[in-house]
Formats: structure tokens, sequence, C-alpha cells
């Protein structure tokens, strides 16, 4: 409210005030001047007091909203840091570690903080990483691209930092590979009697870069230059163990857990029993120009072992690498730590192909639960060949009804005999869902249920109006 709007207010408050007292059913000017001063004398006597004291209410909130914002007191109690802590004491001698956050260390609480209101949780500006970013945006770039740490990708750099002061170095929540085993169980649990040093001594960062790297597992280096800076390869007694195979090139990790493993020389848990066994013969050429060079290319090779899976694989529907005759795609031929001789976790193995799926799912708001477990796609999907569509094991409704066995009964019409107007094929559950992903609750495809259902009953939505 500007200063004359605030005037002229008062002068129709003094209007309104001034204003003859009406008895009830009485026109304006009928009275007499006696009658007329009798009224004035009487009438406001019992609610003038509580007529001034709401009056003077309304001027005081007007006054307060007229004021330009020159106005306002400016003074506060105390200046920066020193005024939060009057409320927050608990918090001084947390900011006192050995490494304090620049904006905490000069008392800047409201560089991140708004003393007033937010639309955040502790009254923080910005959510997750944008907050971080107003100081930080050299990072934005390498930090939201695919190669990013998970959490850096998600922008929840609290996960590793702490944002105002921490004993550890660059505000680290916790110290050395306690803080990446807090999230890397699998990592912690696997059973190690034989440890490598680095991991050993908690040095995850020696191997691993903790926030973005374009090499696979986050590695600060490829693979084979990366073991061979500590493992020199001419070292006759690596030499003498590997004959007669050249390794300057070889992948360590193909054979050996990086972390540490139950099997002397770091051997992976999951070991191909000819590997295992040493005899190297069963599928390579040692003896000749080339030892890597086996008797046989692709599958061709494994279905000499394997011959079961030549019926199994010829099914309608083949997975692409499986067509291909591509087994090394998702299993290594030499060791594992993961059953099946799997070459990673079946969820980010699986994810490294189908980019788009990934993708999907990074910008959802609502998916599957399975998304959150490990080694999931499998739970729908068979790896390998099927008689059904994407590679489900069964028919899509008995594949959801293996988990939802109420929807069955108490859903919406599916399944033989009830059409799918949009695709002229059966309706089942993906004809509404998508388990990948969407931004709407349940997965569904449309912001609304109503959205949804007019897809395919926009006939009967129509005459309902009419």
């Amino acid at each position: 409210m500007s200063i004359q709007a605030f005037s002229d207010q008062r002068n129709w408050q003094e209007t309104w005030r001034s204003r003859p007292i009406l008895l009830r059913d009485e026109q304006p000017n009928s009275r007499t001047a006696e009658q007329s001063n009798a009224v004035e004398q009487v009438a406001p006597a019992p609610c003038q007091p509580a007529h001034t004291l709401i009056a003077a209410i309304f001027l005081a909130l007007a006054v307060i909203a007229g004021l330009p914002r020159a106005g306002w007191p400016q003074a506060t109690k105390a200046s920066g840091a020193d005024l939060c802590y009057t409320c927050h004491q608990e918090l001084k001698a947390k900011f006192s570690q050995a490494n304090v956050h620049a904006p905490v260390k000069e008392g800047t609480c409201d560089l991140c903080h708004n003393p007033h209101a937010a639309r955040f949780p502790k009254l923080v500006r910005f959510k997750g990483a944008d907050l971080c970013y107003v100081c930080h945006a050299d990072k934005k770039e390498t930090f939201t691209a695919r190669t990013a740490h998970g959490p850096v990708k998600q922008g929840q750099c609290l996960n590793c930092h702490d944002p105002h002061a921490s004993p550890n170095k660059n505000l680290l929540a916790k110290a050395g590979s306690d803080l990446c085993l807090s999230c890397h169980e699998e990592v912690r649990n696997a059973p190690r009697t034989v440890k490598h040093m680095p991991f050993e001594g908690g040095d995850c960062l020696q191997c691993h870069t903790a926030h973005t790297s374009p090499v696979k597992s986050m590695l600060v280096k490829p693979v084979i230059q990366l073991c061979q800076d500590c493992h020199q390869v001419t070292d006759p007694r690596i030499a003498r163990i590997h004959q007669p195979f050249n390794i300057r090139t070889a992948s360590c990790v193909s054979c050996h857990a990086p972390h540490g493993s139950d099997r002397k020389g770091l051997i992976k848990t999951v070991a191909h029993q000819p590997f295992v066994q040493g005899r190297c013969g069963a599928c390579h050429q040692v003896t000749g120009p080339d030892p890597k060079a086996t008797f046989l290319k692709g599958q061709e090779l494994c279905f000499t072992c394997h011959s079961k899976e030549v019926q199994a694989f010829k099914k309608k529907f083949v997975h692409g690498p499986v067509a291909a005759g591509q087994c090394t795609a998702c299993h290594t031929p030499h060791a594992s730590n993961i059953k099946g001789l799997l070459a990673g976790e079946a969820w980010g193995m699986c994810l490294e192909c189908h980019e788009k799926v990934q993708e999907k799912y990074a910008r959802s708001k609502a998916y599957h639960p399975a998304k959150e477990a490990a080694s999931v796609c499998t739970a729908c999907h068979t790896p390998h060949a099927s008689e059904q569509p994407d590679l489900f094991p069964d028919d899509s409704l008995k594949v959801c009804g293996t988990c939802h066995k109420e929807h069955a009964s108490l859903s919406h019409p599916m399944g033989p005999g009830v059409i799918d107007p949009r695709t002229k094929g059966i309706l089942n559950c993906l004809s509404c869902h998508d388990p990948h992903g969407t931004q709407f609750e349940k997965f569904i495809s449309f912001p609304k249920e109503r959205e949804l259902c007019i897809q395919c009953h926009r006939g009967e939505m129509l005459r309902t109006r009419q």
C-alpha cells in the first residue's frame, strides 16, 4: 500500500465514523434536530470502545503494510553467524572442526539459508545440488554427465559431504572407505580372506574417482594402465604364472577380484571350471602362435560344453547378444564374483546396453519397485530367449500375477477377449502401466485416471455427457 493510498483510507475511515447513525427502518434525513442529537448521544456508547479497538488494529496493519521497505528497522541483535548462534548454540562447537565450509567460516549463513521462510527443509534457498551449484557452477556440466557417480548425478551432494564442517578433508561425512562402504554394502560383505592392499588400507580413491569418470566402475584410468601402475608385467614371477599368455594388454579384472577374494591370487569367487582347473587348452590354442586364440568362435565354442542351450535358444524371441552369438557380452569366460559368471551386476550390466530404459528411470517419478532391488531384470525377463514378446518367461498377465495375485480378480477386465482399441491387441497390465517408469503415480501412462480411461472409453464419456 502506498502512502497516498494509506492517506485516502484514513480519510474514508473518518468519513465513515462521522456518518449519522440510523435506527432500524429509519430513512435518512427524516429526523428532527432534537432526535438526531438524542440518537448520537446514546447510540454510540455501548459499541464505540470495541469499534475503536478494531479501527486501531486495522490502522496499525495498514501502516505496516503501507510503509516502504526502507522504513523497516534494519538493525539486528547481532551480525552474521553470531545472530544464528543466539538460538543454534549447539552448532558453534561443530563449526570449529578442522575443515569448515567457506560460507560457515565467513559467518554468511544466509548465503545458503533464508532467515525467514523457504520452500525447502532447513530453510535452504535451493534444493539439493542446485544450492551447491550457486558457488560450484563450474562442476555442473561434468557432474550431470551420464558417467557421473550415482549420488553426484542425482544431485545428492550431502550423501558424501557435510555442508558445514567435518574433521575429514573435503568435508567428507566419513573417513576413507567407511564413506564408500556405507552405500556399497556388496563390496563390504563380499568374502575376502585375501585382500587387495589399497582396499584393505581404506584408500578407495587410489583406483576410483569420487565424482565422474569416462571409465567403467569410476576408475581413474583404464584398468590395464591402472593395474600396471603397481604390478609390473615384466616381473618374472608374474610372467611365469601367466605363461604362455602375454598379459601386457590383458584386463586383470577378468580373472582377479580388485577388492579381495577367498581364493589365492585374488581369483574371483565364481570360476569357470576349465580355468580354475588350469585347463586353458580346453578353449585356447595354447601351443599355437597366438595362445589366446580359441578353437572355435563365439557361442560355437560355448556349445561344445553347453549343448543343452542350443535348443533353448531356438525360440521366437531371442536376446540380441544371444542371436549374435556373443555369450561374453554378459558372461565372463574365466571368473566372476557373481553367480552365472556374469560380467557385472545384472542391473547395471543390462542398462549398459538398454540406455533408453536407464534414461526413463532417471527422469521418472514413479516406477516398478523392482528398480530398487538388485539383479531384478530377470524377475520379469528371461535373459536368453522366449516365446513371449519382451522376453517375458510367460504371458505378461501371468508374469505380473506372480506378485500381484489380487489384481487378477479385482482389476479391470484383461486377457483374451478383451481388446485394447488403440492397439487392437489383448488388453493387459502394460496397456495402462509402464513398469520402467512414468511421471505419474502407480506408473500409469497419464496424469489422472480419467485421462487414462478416456483413451479407450472416449465414446462412452461423450454419450454420458449427452
